[in-house]
């Protein structure tokens, strides 16, 4: 076994659980938004939600899977790339996408679909795209997932979340608008918990093993970027538009991918491992690509003070 994935991180099944909640908590604040007005939304105006999806979904884990092919020699770190790769946006990429002057009605409409969808495609996509690389598909066939706790992982910080978010939508319209601002808002610091509550006990484990998973992240997010931005410029998007699908698709649900390696793979501490390195990299590189398009006016922004 690999040195990274036999680091102790610091973290009791106490604390995993607290996280799973926390994680489920963000899905939540996220389903509250998921009304039929989102979908026809992407109907009327389908091409910047396209796009990302498409992105995201179908194009992102594939990059992942090259650059881990190409640059990672430890199967676990891989298997971290991935997974945060097949995992939706979250509400980060909602609130940094208004810190950047994005259009934030597209983002929260991409959050909003693409979390739905990750119920189903987040688990096939992830399992497809490890079996491609035959030193991930051979970790996979020597460790032994117990199917209840996966099972129990994926009800607490997926389904439950986005069908409850989405019958108190459905049925307490006036009770979903009046909680989702301050969900929404508790989201970004739950996130911060989730990330601190994990990198403060692990700072030394972190800081051993940074040479080896780092690297393949700040990669795999550089190409996220320019594969959003590209996209969508040559889409012909505006660009409010084009800040909004590249923060979307750059910026998955860290946390879930975190509480998915806890509760996936304990045994493989690089999983999570990789997963925590790149809710740092989001922290810090992606606050300072949004500080430096808030400073930044678009075309809409120009033509709106006239």
């Amino acid at each position: 076994m690999e040195a990274i994935d036999q680091a102790q991180l610091d973290f009791s099944p106490t604390v995993g659980l607290a996280v799973a909640v926390m994680v489920g908590f963000l899905v939540f604040a996220v389903a509250l938004d998921l009304t039929w007005d989102q979908f026809y939304r992407v109907l009327r105006r389908p091409k910047a939600p396209l796009v990302g999806l498409v992105a995201q979904y179908l194009i992102l884990p594939g990059v992942a899977s090259g650059v881990a092919v190409m640059t990672v020699d430890t199967p676990s770190v891989a298997l971290g790339l991935l997974l945060v790769t097949c995992c939706p946006a979250g509400a980060l990429s909602n609130y940094l996408t208004g810190v950047a002057r994005g259009n934030v009605a597209t983002s929260v409409s991409m959050t909003a679909v693409s979390t739905l969808l990750s119920i189903a495609v987040t688990p096939i996509l992830f399992a497809f795209w490890a079996t491609m690389n035959p030193a991930t598909r051979a970790v996979l066939l020597r460790i032994e997932l117990d199917p209840a706790r996966a099972v129990m992982m994926l009800l607490v910080m997926l389904v439950v979340p986005v069908t409850t978010g989405m019958l108190i939508r459905a049925r307490r319209a006036e009770t979903a608008d009046r909680i989702r601002v301050w969900s929404r808002r508790a989201a970004g610091i739950v996130f911060a918990v989730v990330v601190a509550i994990l990198l403060l006990g692990n700072v030394a484990v972190l800081g051993t093993f940074a040479g080896t998973a780092l690297p393949p992240v700040i990669i795999t997010f550089a190409i996220a970027v320019a594969l959003g931005w590209g996209l969508a410029r040559l889409s012909g998007l505006m660009a409010a538009d084009r800040r909004a699908v590249t923060l979307e698709i750059a910026f998955q649900n860290v946390a879930l991918a975190i509480g998915l390696a806890l509760g996936f793979f304990p045994a493989l501490a690089g999983v999570a491992i990789t997963a925590l390195l790149w809710g740092v990299v989001h922290l810090t590189l992606g606050f300072a690509l949004a500080a430096i398009w808030m400073r930044v006016p678009t075309a809409e922004d120009s033509l709106a003070t006239r």
